[in-house]
């Protein structure tokens, strides 16, 4: 490049040399081969057509054009220096402003103990939490989604965080009731409690698909406790993942041979090349403390 700006990497050498009082010096400080740096030096004399340098018994100083360059050029590479390390401490800087979505359950079993501990840790980070089983798409590079439904988001980066089982749950009283379910297919025609819209409830042993059930919903409700509240309190049937459900809750598991298919909470970020630190702490912290979820002790009672 013949223009200036092709040359600043190169003034920057010159400043160095001069600076260090040597090549040899400058070579060791900026940790090139002094060979590159001679090149380039000559380079530059050659593009400005000003001798700069010249030998002095084994060393380079500035002639007296490379003294009144390097004069007026010194305060200004002192300037860029300086505004470099600024921008590299920001870069490593741990902080900004993130927005991060997901169910309340989600909050209450890990990611509030996550937050607050990131928070104490990173004063220079702020939140927005949106505590709700609605899907909140990622709008921005700061923004995070907990969820299982990645379909509206496939052109975003998911990490897995955690695999949910579920088992098929409904309290004595309501079983006491309806005395005539025998098999899997008998469950169909009960009342089902649901945290969504879905109908289709399939049935498997071990990782073998045996039915799908067509249910009609008598609640639903977005949130899980809410739904393990209504069963137990004899509303009905529901499908819950086992680490919401202990032995001290008024549960009967029906079926034990048979579960719903696993699934598979993620995190959803968009995609970034250049990453803010604080966020990839973030990412890391909540990978982390899956590993220390809040878990019931004891399973519930089983019916066969």
């Amino acid at each position: 490049m013949s223009s200036i700006y092709g040359n600043i990497d190169d003034l920057y050498l010159f400043c160095a040399v001069v600076e260090h009082g040597s090549l040899m010096a400058a070579a060791g400080k900026l940790n090139l081969p002094i060979s590159t740096m001679s090149r380039r030096l000559s380079g530059l004399e050659e593009r400005l057509n000003i001798r700069l340098l010249e030998k002095h018994g084994r060393e380079l100083v500035a002639t007296q054009s490379g003294q009144q360059a390097f004069e007026m050029l010194s305060s200004g590479m002192e300037q860029v220096e300086i505004a470099v390390a600024d921008l590299l401490s920001q870069a490593n800087e741990v902080q900004g402003h993130f927005k991060l979505a997901l169910p309340h359950n989600f909050y209450q079993s890990f990611v509030g103990h996550v937050i607050e501990t990131f928070l104490a840790n990173h004063p220079k980070v702020r939140f927005d939490l949106i505590l709700s089983q609605q899907q909140v798409i990622p709008q921005t590079d700061r923004d995070l989604l907990i969820t299982f439904d990645v379909s509206p988001v496939q052109d975003m980066v998911a990490r897995p965080l955690f695999t949910a089982r579920h088992g098929f749950f409904a309290s004595p009283e309501f079983l006491a009731q309806h005395d005539n379910i025998e098999t899997a297919s008998d469950m169909a025609q009960l009342d089902w409690i649901c945290v969504d819209q879905i109908r289709e409830v399939p049935i498997y042993q071990d990782k073998h698909l045996v039915e799908t059930l067509t249910i009609t919903p008598k609640l639903v409700v977005n949130d899980i406790r809410a739904v393990v509240r209504a069963v137990e309190s004899g509303l009905g049937i529901a499908s819950l993942p086992f680490r919401h459900v202990s032995q001290e809750m008024n549960l009967v598991r029906l079926f034990p041979h048979y579960h719903r298919s696993d699934r598979q909470a993620y995190l959803v970020y968009k995609q970034r090349k250049y990453q803010p630190k604080a966020l990839m702490l973030l990412i890391e912290a909540l990978l982390e403390g899956v590993n220390h979820m809040i878990l019931p002790t004891s399973a519930a009672k089983l019916k066969p």
